[in-house]
């Protein structure tokens, strides 16, 4: 995961004991569960959306999966057969035209089961993510994948003592991981692995 870790801002071995001693035990806690998890292994995914879970009729409009050690699994646009809403388009980039050749859901189905079916499963916010592909799988009659979500949102705001949930782009921000292509599914399938790293690190 190289190209991951070079995202990262390094600090010399004396900061990192210096930061080593100073953790609180929900950091000690978080950094060593993050490195447990990048021994065992997982995936992390990433929907974009022409809304929220909430909605029936919610479709995915792009989907990216990525191993931990950075390796793509998947990364493809979907056709959501329907019009992509204005203020969706406006946050993901992703416009109607843009998504006019790609596959639709029940065609990536089966690669989607292959790569998530009983395997650890971190997104950024897994509420979403499994929110949405319960909900998609759902109105097509599919069966949702058994993963074994994790969130990576709720293991930063723990690791930082956070009161609230911090934005994945401002949680990197935070923490000196480079910001590219921020609301693109493989962009922030990128950020979150990067960020379990950082918090891996102190472990």
């Amino acid at each position: 995961m190289d190209a991951t870790r070079t995202t990262v801002t390094k600090g010399t071995e004396t900061q990192r004991t210096n930061l080593m001693t100073t953790m609180t035990p929900n950091q000690t806690k978080m950094a060593q569960r993050a490195a447990q998890l990048l021994e065992t292994g997982f995936v992390v995914i990433d929907f974009e959306t022409t809304g929220f879970p909430s909605d029936p009729k919610v479709a995915i409009i792009e989907v990216a999966v990525i191993d931990h050690r950075g390796g793509v699994l998947l990364n493809t646009l979907v056709q959501p057969g329907c019009s992509i809403p204005m203020r969706a388009s406006q946050v993901n980039g992703i416009y109607d035209d843009d998504v006019v050749d790609a596959l639709p859901f029940e065609a990536l189905y089966p690669d989607l089961m292959a790569l998530l079916d009983g395997q650890i499963a971190i997104a950024y916010n897994h509420t979403f993510e499994q929110g949405i592909i319960n909900t998609v799988c759902g109105r097509y009659d599919m069966t949702a994948p058994t993963a074994d979500w994790r969130c990576a949102m709720r293991a930063y705001a723990m690791y930082r003592g956070l009161r609230g949930f911090s934005s994945l782009v401002k949680a990197c921000t935070a923490e000196g991981i480079t910001i590219e292509n921020a609301h693109r599914a493989l962009g922030d399938c990128k950020m979150t692995l990067a960020l379990m790293y950082t918090m891996a690190q102190l472990a």
